[in-house]
C-alpha cells in the first residue's frame, strides 16, 4: 500500500480541523526562517500523517562512483527513516509541529512506515528506479 485512504488518516486527527490545522501550520513553518531546521525525517512525517507516499521525496542514488564509494549506505531516506523510528528523537521530531502532533499519533504512524535499512534489500533492487517495498504496512 503507497498510500493511506481518507478514512486511515482520519483516524489519526481526533477532531477534523486538527488535519486542516496541521496543514496550515506547516506551510507557515515551510515559509518562515524556521524551514532550515527541517530535516528529511520532519518532511518524511509531514508526509506520512497526510497519508501521501512519502518515498517520492527519495530519488535512489544511481550515480556507480557514488555507489562505489558507498553512496548507497549514506542515503539520506536511511538515515531520515531511522530518525522517524527511533525513540530517542521523538521529542525532536516532533518538536516543528507544536505540540498539534502526540506521541501517541506518532508511534500510530510508526507502526505503519516499514522499518527499513541499508541491508533490508541490496543496492541491485533500487537499479529500476522503483522501491522494493510499499510505503505502507497493511493493518
Amino acid at each position: 500500500m503507497n498510500t493511506l485512504n481518507q478514512a486511515q488518516t482520519a483516524l489519526l486527527f481526533p477532531q477534523p480541523e486538527s488535519y486542516q490545522q496541521l496543514r496550515q501550520h506547516w506551510s507557515q513553518l515551510i515559509n518562515s526562517e524556521r524551514k532550515h531546521e527541517l530535516a528529511a525525517a520532519h518532511h518524511l512525517f509531514y508526509l506520512t500523517l497526510l497519508g501521501k507516499d512519502w518515498r517520492k521525496g527519495f530519488t535512489p542514488p544511481s550515480n556507480p562512483r557514488k555507489l562505489a564509494n558507498g553512496g548507497f549506505d549514506g542515503w539520506a531516506m536511511f538515515k531520515a527513516l531511522s530518525l522517524f523510528h527511533s525513540p530517542y528523537h521523538q521529542t525532536w521530531l516532533l518538536a516543528p509541529f507544536a505540540e498539534l502532533i502526540t506521541p501517541t499519533m506518532l508511534a500510530q504512524i510508526r507502526a505503519r512506515v516499514p522499518k527499513v535499512t541499508a541491508y533490508t534489500y541490496g543496492c541491485e533492487q533500487y537499479q529500476s528506479g522503483n522501491f522494493p517495498f510499499a510505503a505502507y504496512l497493511e493493518s
